[in-house]
C-alpha cells in the first residue's frame, strides 16, 4: 500500500488541477480499495492503443495519463528517426 499511496500522493501536486487532488484526498480517506485500483500500476499501451475505465489515477484514462504516452511515443519516434519530420495522427 505504500507504493499506492506514494503514487496517488504524487498526484496531489500544483501540476495537477484542484478537482484531481480533492477526488484523491477524499479516496485515501474514505475508499482505500478505490484508490488501490486506481493507483497500483500505471495505465498500459497496448496494440489496440489505451482501453480503460475513465476517471483519476495512473491506472484510469484521463488528460495526464494521455499526455505522458502521447509525450513518450513522441520521444520515441524523435529517437528512432531523428531529424525526420514527423506525422502522427492520434485519434
Amino acid at each position: 500500500m505504500d507504493d499506492i499511496l506514494t503514487n496517488a500522493k504524487a498526484w496531489q501536486t500544483d501540476f495537477f488541477d484542484p478537482a484531481v487532488r480533492k477526488e484523491i484526498q477524499d479516496l485515501i480517506a474514505n475508499d482505500p480499495e478505490e484508490l488501490k485500483d486506481r493507483f497500483y500500476k500505471n495505465m498500459e499501451f497496448g496494440t489496440g492503443g489505451m482501453r480503460g475505465i475513465m476517471g483519476v489515477g495512473t491506472n484510469r484514462i484521463n488528460k495526464y495519463t494521455l499526455g505522458k504516452s502521447t509525450q513518450g511515443l513522441s520521444n520515441y519516434l524523435k529517437k528512432v528517426y531523428p531529424g525526420e519530420e514527423l506525422k502522427v495522427v492520434i485519434a
